[in-house]
């Protein structure tokens, strides 16, 4: 059921109102966004139909699936899911959730929200800029050139305090992808919307969806890693850090250990990384849809009333079928679970699967809330001002292809002071500097 209020195109303006608005309890931020998305849904389904899902329809059960894993109070889904299915007895539930949250940290609830938040910010601006009437383009999450100069900080006038920190967090929470994957979209989702025959159509939209979601997954990355490696490297780096600061005087930076490649960790550090990966998500790992949870570690459940051999039909755009192979190179394991959501090839191997499993069902395009929870996360997508510094840029005062403009000053404020990884994230200045990046025309 949608909500009481006429639906309005969200604009590029609104996208970065949301992605900036500051002090939100992690998981109603996710279901804000979540909603976010499923109005972006609806706005591409009157240029595109609704008989393929596209990406934003996907996209608004896995934010719903963000607020639920981001929600670690007594009554959580995520920690009861998780306590069911490693059958922990109910007498010991709570200290389960004591000991999941020691593990987790409150870097799990800082990275996974802030990652949420910026990929909503590139993503949805595209959806809003594509068909908006202007010159097309989507935002992007960028490090400010600044940022790199000895002692970090934004320069004088721009409003940042002298002793604000180099900035660089958010951009090592977002891994670099390849760029050209959106001019793909583009181009997909346009011959979609010309495409008269619906066949050709939802294979178009496919494509449009495989090539973007290879680009969000590339982004995710660091953050992924970020969230699933911390409880390894807090039981096995983090203390010797602390000993080393102890001797030292010097306090020590989680941060920095907790964002270090894989590769580079000790041999036994690596060793206990796979196998925390691989347990969490055969055993913790789920996704909501209309239709029921899917496990992410076991094998894809085909939707009811799906037949499974026309959806694996041969496709016949030649530039769809070539993405499909790229990423699922044997069509026979397609649906097998995933061994460790680290592994992106792993990961976009099954997450195509699920696209194209799922491709017409049509429950993913309902409303994922009740009206009288929709209406309140539509007035929350109304909270805020559009930052002035991008405002000046949509009103053209900004010339230059790509200028580098403040628009998203400390992206989450932490109240947590916990743990040294949450108080160096909430000390962090998140002033996150983005440009404008065309797409393909």
């Amino acid at each position: 059921m949608e909500p009481s209020r006429p639906h309005r195109p969200l604009t590029v303006d609104d996208i970065v109102r949301i992605a900036s608005y500051q002090d939100r309890e992690p998981s109603h931020e996710a279901r804000v966004i979540a909603f976010a998305y499923h109005r972006l849904a609806l706005d591409l389904s009157r240029h595109l139909g609704r008989d393929a899902n596209n990406w934003y329809c996907f996209a608004v059960w896995a934010s719903k699936t963000v607020s639920e894993n981001l929600d670690l109070s007594e009554g959580s889904p995520f920690l009861a899911e998780a306590g069911r299915r490693l059958n922990v007895p109910n007498a010991l539930r709570r200290p389960f959730r004591h000991v999941l949250l020691a593990l987790l940290g409150p870097s799990y609830r800082l990275g996974l929200a802030l990652a949420n938040r910026a990929i909503f910010l590139e993503m949805g601006s595209l959806a809003a800029d594509l068909w908006a009437g202007g010159p097309e383009y989507s935002v992007r999450v960028r490090e400010s050139r600044e940022a790199e100069r000895p002692g970090g900080g934004a320069p004088a006038g721009e409003g940042a305090p002298a002793q604000a920190r180099r900035p660089a967090f958010l951009t090592r929470l977002l891994s670099p992808a390849d760029e050209t994957l959106l001019d793909t979209v583009v181009e997909m989702f346009t011959r979609a919307k010309d495409e008269p025959d619906p066949a050709l159509r939802a294979e178009l939209v496919l494509g449009a969806n495989v090539a973007l979601v290879a680009y969000e997954q590339q982004r995710a990355q660091q953050a992924l890693e970020l969230v699933l490696y911390r409880p390894p490297r807090w039981l096995m780096r983090a203390p010797w850090h602390w000993l080393r600061g102890v001797l030292t005087g010097q306090a020590p930076h989680r941060l920095e250990v907790y964002l270090a490649p894989h590769a580079s960790q000790p041999w036994p550090v690596r060793q206990a990384e796979r196998w925390w990966a691989g347990f969490y998500t055969r055993h913790m790992m789920g996704m909501v849809t209309p239709i029921g949870r899917i496990r992410l570690g076991r094998p894809l459940p085909p939707p009811r009333r799906a037949a499974t051999e026309p959806l694996w039909a041969p496709i016949r755009d030649a530039d769809v079928r070539k993405l499909i192979e790229d990423y699922v190179p044997d069509p026979e394991r397609a649906a097998d679970g995933v061994t460790d959501w680290l592994d992106f090839d792993d990961r976009m191997r099954f997450i195509v699967a699920f696209f194209r499993t799922y491709l017409t069902v049509p429950e993913l395009f309902a409303a994922p809330f009740v009206p009288p929870t929709a209406d309140g996360l539509l007035a929350d997508m109304d909270d805020g001002q559009v930052p002035e510094p991008f405002r000046e840029w949509r009103q053209g005062q900004a010339t230059r292809r790509r200028t580098r403009v403040p628009i998203l000053r400390q992206l989450y404020r932490s109240p947590l002071r916990a743990d040294p990884d949450a108080d160096a994230l909430a000390r962090v200045d998140l002033a996150a500097f983005s440009d404008r990046r065309p797409l393909s025309p």
